[in-house]
């Protein structure tokens, strides 16, 4: 009766040993990490350079800002609003005070004002750009809401010491498609990695249940 349980019992435990071993790292290939790793730098390559495209597209449009007066900014910003196709534009003056608005800021008093390191930036490279809304709930959200929000250093034709800076902070929507197409990736290799790490533990407890049905069987017969 002991070797009735406990040659098949050890001939099952290791054929059945190495159709786990094998089937667990077929699950987790090579080329499919490194196919879901290249596919989150892609959409990150990708969205940083849209971001960085429309802020170029930014600092060209307000060289019409130039020669306006602070005054009058309110119908160039109108124009400026129509061509990029943004949601929301604010000209800010160097101590960090909205001049003029046109979009959505225009019926908000104290509209959301650029930090004081994205002012740095701006007034150092003369352009900066961020962006923003990727970390929302849903897919719905997070593509409807993904934007891009660029502040730029207008160009001053003044000369001396007393002409002050002034900056145009826009707001554009990213393409939807785009945003949804990088979360969903980001999401799988998210949860590939976090099936990844729990690879060794799924591998113990398949081959735990393979040694305890085999004692089982070989104290059954021997008790038998």
């Amino acid at each position: 009766f002991g070797l009735v349980g406990v040659i098949p019992g050890l001939l099952i435990y290791v054929v059945s040993y190495q159709f786990v071993s094998r089937s667990i790292e077929s699950w987790f290939d090579v080329k499919v990490e490194g196919a879901l790793s290249a596919g989150v730098n892609l959409a990150r390559v990708t969205l940083d350079t849209i971001a960085s495209d429309l802020a170029n597209k930014t600092r060209t449009a307000s060289t019409q800002l130039a020669q306006v007066h602070d005054a009058a900014a309110g119908v160039a910003l109108e124009r400026m609003r129509d061509q990029l196709g943004a949601t929301d534009i604010v000209l800010w003056n160097s101590v960090g005070q909205p001049v003029a608005s046109a979009g959505q800021s225009r019926y908000i008093l104290n509209p959301e004002r650029p930090s004081a390191q994205q002012f740095r930036l701006a007034r150092q490279e003369r352009i900066s750009y961020q962006i923003e809304g990727l970390d929302d709930i849903s897919h719905s959200q997070a593509s409807a809401n993904a934007r891009v929000r660029t502040l730029v250093l207008v160009a001053n034709p003044g000369v001396g010491l007393l002409a002050e800076p002034r900056y145009v902070q826009a707001t554009l929507p990213l393409p939807q498609a785009l945003v949804a197409n990088a979360i969903a990736v980001q999401e799988a290799n998210r949860e590939y990695q976090e099936r990844a790490l729990a690879r060794e533990g799924l591998r113990r407890m398949y081959i735990g249940t393979l040694t305890l049905s085999l004692f089982l069987a070989v104290f059954g017969a021997v008790l038998l």
